[in-house]
């Protein structure tokens, strides 16, 4: 015959476990689980390899120092009272917290697998969209978030395993790991409509600047991007947050825009935009892969990163070219 807990209730209220008090009813609140799920004492003596004997043990202390019953004990079967039932619900929830730390500890260490938040600039989303969709059937335990921003350097408080971002870094420090990765030939363009109306001109400087659109960069606090060496204008028809926008103005006939090429390939082929101030000689951007300090940078955002790099080295990409960096660097 098991023996009955006996519980002292004389006292209405009990002093705070202490620390090794909670350690302890952690790991029998986990046999307990262990108990319940298997339905008796011998199952789950059968499942876990622990002797039927400690299994009662443990569950007959945890009820002690909770002075509480957690079950009742007829023969041949368990049963949770109402107190046991609250509990274990509890203690069910903490394992599978459990289980999900030890989940992200092996996703750190291990293949390629979870959840991946991603930060890129929408302009490249030709390239982009394709690389990634590679990428998944490649990996296809990793879970993608994409985030559109060409400029979100602080991965941290975004919650971001890696950013490609314009936003020139500086090299490694203890908050982000930075790596060049490629340079996108830029352009200035406008509607065809817009540029006739404006006389095509040859440099910007003829341009008024209200007819110009302009990006900005909110995480260098408002600094607007300057075009093809120009002084940026104080006034212009749009202040734009990415190359996107700036893009999307540019299609509106809002203005002209300096952009990426690669970004507006199609507009370009079709006639929609066209190029503007020919005398202009606007310089490339660069392109930086960010990722966390190293030894938070998941697996997930180290094989993503590299293989964007592959597919920048080994494809022909109208308007990126590859930086020259090691690749090794990557992996």
């Amino acid at each position: 015959m098991m023996p009955r807990p006996t519980y002292d209730h004389s006292s209405s209220r009990k002093p705070a476990p202490t620390s090794s008090l909670l350690a302890a009813n952690l790991a029998d609140l986990y046999w307990l689980v262990h108990v319940v799920q298997a339905g008796s004492f011998s199952a789950a003596a059968q499942r876990t390899g622990m002797a039927k004997s400690n299994l009662s043990r443990r569950i007959i202390q945890l009820e002690k120092r909770m002075e509480v019953q957690l079950l009742i004990r007829k023969p041949g079967a368990l049963h949770l009272t109402p107190t046991g039932s609250r509990i274990y619900q509890h203690a069910l929830e903490m394992l599978h917290a459990a289980e999900a730390v030890e989940d992200i500890a092996k996703q750190a260490t291990g293949v390629p697998r979870g959840p991946l938040h991603l930060s890129a600039p929408g302009i490249l989303s030709p390239w982009l969209y394709g690389c990634l969709r590679t990428f998944t059937e490649a990996y296809p335990d990793v879970a993608l978030r994409i985030t559109e921003a060409d400029h979100l350097t602080d991965l941290a408080s975004n919650h971001l395993d890696a950013s490609l971002s314009f936003c020139d870094v500086p090299g490694d420090s203890n908050d982000v790991v930075s790596r060049p990765l490629a340079a996108l030939e830029t352009a200035i363009v406008g509607t065809a409509q817009l540029v006739e109306r404006l006389g095509n001109p040859l440099r910007l400087s003829e341009v008024a600047s209200h007819k110009l659109l302009v990006p900005i960069s909110p995480a260098r606090k408002g600094h607007r991007v300057s075009l093809a060496g120009e002084r940026s204008p104080e006034r212009a028809a749009l202040y734009a947050s990415s190359y996107q926008a700036a893009l999307n103005g540019a299609r509106a006939g809002l203005g002209l825009a300096l952009v990426p090429v690669h970004g507006c390939i199609g507009d370009l082929q079709t006639g929609k935009l066209r190029c503007a101030c020919p005398a202009e000689r606007p310089v490339s951007v660069k392109l930086y892969a960010l990722m966390n300090p190293h030894r938070s940078i998941t697996p997930a955002a180290r094989a993503l990163v590299s293989h964007l790099r592959h597919s920048l080295v080994d494809e022909t990409i109208e308007g990126i070219s590859a930086l020259d960096d090691d690749i090794a660097t990557y992996q």
